[in-house]
């Protein structure tokens, strides 16, 4: 239960794809299964302060440091994203020799207007600087999950809920096996120019 917990403080949702910021002590499948709900959250809560409070949703989790919602006034970069994982879970083998044996990981996408303001944007100006979220009674950290620190150990704040300024050392675990931009012409133009 607490290995599943870390992860969902990590990422900021459970495996379900429930929000820990909605569902911050168990997966609430329902909740992740309702796309009418499970994206309907921002990180406010009543009688808790947005700058301090960590209870719901850590200011390092992968999901608060990628999409800010309520902590930034009005966040100007976004992306449409999908991730689509591939392989098996952990086996208990593995587990057991510390070591996988299994090819696993995740083919992910996003879609920006422009490029100074989309991908590598979010990844260098936001997941990585360790200052981010900016206005915190704590320096979050990198994010858990795609916080790049050139190979070096990383800081990250928030995970642990009983003691939620404490940091966690931990390596670089998510490893980058390429990428490329792409041109996708707007709309306008499939429906224009492109399609007679």
């Amino acid at each position: 239960d607490r290995a599943d917990l870390l992860g969902a403080r990590m990422v900021g949702r459970w495996k379900s794809g429930a929000p820990i910021d909605l569902t911050p002590l168990a997966d609430d499948p329902a909740l992740g299964a309702d796309p009418q709900r499970n994206n309907n959250f921002d990180f406010t809560h009543a009688n808790f302060s947005i700058t301090t409070d960590q209870t719901h949703c850590p200011f390092s989790a992968h999901i608060r440091k990628t999409r800010p919602r309520a902590d930034l006034v009005a966040p100007a970069n976004s992306i449409i994203r999908s991730g689509i994982p591939y392989g098996s879970e952990v086996s208990a083998a593995e587990a057991a020799a510390n070591a996988t044996t299994n090819e696993r990981g995740l083919a992910f996408v996003s879609y920006q207007s422009q490029l100074n303001k989309g991908f590598q944007f979010l990844q260098n100006t936001w997941a990585n600087n360790p200052g981010f979220i900016f206005g915190k009674n704590v320096q979050p950290g990198q994010d858990p999950i795609i916080g790049q620190n050139s190979g070096a150990i990383r800081s990250v704040v928030g995970l642990d809920p009983a003691n939620p300024t404490g940091a966690l050392s931990m390596g670089q675990f998510v490893v980058s096996r390429g990428g490329e931009y792409f041109f996708s012409p707007p709309i306008s133009a499939l429906t224009g120019k492109l399609a007679a």
